[in-house]
């Protein structure tokens, strides 16, 4: 008989960044659901403003959401002079 058995890694957390549509805040959904998963939709709330965003997240991640701001500045989308 053997006592060998597998540990299963523990998920790293998957942060989506979000922006909020009335006070520009850019903040993070945190979860450690499966991507593979069906997409749900999601009601959270901006961290800053309190107003509501609907986010799609993978099935079962909802009940273990994490909502706070986005760390550092915003990041720069380019497109502009020079580029072509």
């Amino acid at each position: 008989m053997s006592d060998t058995f597998q540990l299963t890694s523990p998920r790293a957390r998957r942060n989506e960044q979000h922006c909020c549509s009335s006070c520009g805040a850019r903040f993070e959904v945190g979860h450690y659901g499966d991507p593979l998963e069906t997409a749900v939709q999601v009601d959270v709330r901006c961290p800053r403003c309190q107003k509501a965003h609907s986010v799609s997240v993978p099935r079962g991640a909802e009940k273990d959401l994490l909502v706070e701001l986005a760390p550092g500045p915003a990041p720069e989308l380019g497109g502009g002079a020079g580029g072509d």
